[in-house]
């Protein structure tokens, strides 16, 4: 597991989890940028509030993608070979 507060540099994370949702793109980038570096693949997990859905809404606006709720059941071939 990757931690925001740490300056490690992890070669092989499969899983990064926000457990606070950042307010901008770039540290959203940043941050779920560890999962599946190197050609591995990777997961990122959101905690979202209530009061996150604003950041969420921007974040995916400027990066023109949708970020999904996490299905009841994650495949593991998502984030695990």
């Amino acid at each position: 597991m990757y931690f925001t507060c740490c300056r490690y540099n992890l070669l092989a994370v499969n899983v990064v989890i926000n457990f606070d949702f950042p307010k901008n793109s770039e540290t959203y980038l940043h941050r779920v940028g560890r999962s599946g570096r190197f050609g591995h693949l990777g997961l990122a997990v959101n905690l979202i509030t209530y009061e996150d859905r604003f950041n969420l809404y921007r974040i995916e606006q400027e990066l023109g993608t949708e970020i999904k709720q996490i299905p009841p059941h994650v495949d593991q071939a998502i984030y695990c070979r």
